[in-house]
């Protein structure tokens, strides 16, 4: 039994990775019966798009309520040897259950999030230790649950993989306005975490973004907003930076596979898959010095500290004159769903 609550219109990071975990799950395992649990009125959608899977809906509107109380209820009665879920796991332990957490950074740099928020993601660690098996993507967020949470006494760090859409035979849709290799990329919610306002300023005052050769933006508010300077509403004005909103699978690999340089100075992450998808795809990429990039981009990736805004377009121009684009292969747990489906199925025998 799975937690698809995200499927189809949740948050845009954790809908893909319900998405391509159910497929995955579903192409390795075609004899496994799985079960999606979605809310009512998705269940039509949900069922036309995995058509192997037995849908079943809730009214419950909570995350929290409906992993910890529903899905427990429901697995017992319907006889499931699992429960997999996102972030928030089941209260009973009668049905084995594994739960992936995205992160944990409420915990350590909670001024990122509204205090919403933080009332919200607390219920994380309140019901992490009664899970069978807690995953998460890297071995420096395990790391970090592990330090903040003692009751849990072990993480595995399974990596994500890389949406189907981005690699498939599809193929990508060109953005209106912009000339292939005539732009800059930075792609993620727009949030204090994701540190947009210092990119924009290094960008536009080290001269690497200019109206001629803009950086374009992707993404929709989400959390607690960054304040934005005038001088960098300036920037927006003048069309040196551009704001996209959010954009098609198809458009988002045209814009990583025609990019200049693609931009990603977050304060940190669990995983942070837009720079994996954009190296996967053969931009030049820049991302911020922290450990969870150096573990899953290694030598694939140009690194600056993320608050230095001289540092950063001093790196930028530098890019900008010896980049060239490349198709680096990643390691296979950078890319691939596997680990996840097969540390999920292995909590059923626990």
């Amino acid at each position: 039994m799975v937690d698809a609550l995200w499927l189809p219109d949740g948050p845009p990071s954790g809908r893909m990775v319900v998405r391509e975990m159910v497929a995955a799950w579903l192409r390795e395992h075609p004899g496994d019966d799985l079960v999606l649990v979605v809310h009512d009125q998705h269940v039509a959608d949900v069922a036309a798009e995995f058509t192997s899977a037995t849908v079943v809906g809730t009214s419950l509107r909570l995350h929290p309520l409906v992993n910890a109380v529903t899905l427990p209820r429901v697995a017992r009665r319907s006889g499931a040897d699992l429960v997999v879920t996102q972030n928030f796991a089941p209260l009973s332990k009668r049905v084995p259950s594994a739960v992936f957490v995205h992160d944990v950074l409420f915990q350590t740099n909670p001024r990122w999030f509204t205090r919403s928020e933080r009332l919200y993601l607390s219920l994380i660690p309140m019901l992490l230790t009664r899970a069978t098996t807690v995953m998460t993507s890297s071995a420096n967020e395990a790391n970090r649950i592990l330090a903040h949470n003692p009751g849990v006494s072990a993480v595995d760090p399974v990596g994500l993989g890389i949406a189907a859409a981005l690699t498939g035979r599809a193929p990508a849709e060109p953005v209106d306005g912009l000339i292939p290799d005539r732009f800059l990329l930075a792609v993620g919610r727009l949030n204090v975490r994701k540190n947009l306002a210092t990119t924009i300023e290094a960008a536009v005052g080290s001269g690497a973004a200019t109206v001629e050769r803009p950086l374009i933006v992707v993404g929709e508010a989400s959390g607690r907003e960054e304040h934005l300077s005038e001088a960098v509403l300036a920037s927006v004005a003048s069309g040196s930076v551009q704001f996209l909103g959010g954009v098609s699978d198809a458009q988002l690999r045209w814009l990583y596979e025609h990019c200049r340089l693609f931009v990603f100075m977050s304060l940190d992450e669990g995983w942070g898959l837009p720079p994996i998808e954009a190296v996967s795809l053969g931009a030049p990429v820049l991302v911020s010095d922290r450990p969870v990039f150096r573990e899953t981009l290694g030598a694939a990736a140009t690194y600056a500290p993320p608050r230095d805004v001289a540092e950063i377009g001093r790196t930028m121009m530098t890019l900008l004159t010896a980049a060239r684009r490349t198709q680096t292969a990643l390691p296979p747990e950078r890319t691939s769903w596997t680990r996840l489906v097969e540390t999920a199925r292995e909590a059923a025998a626990s």
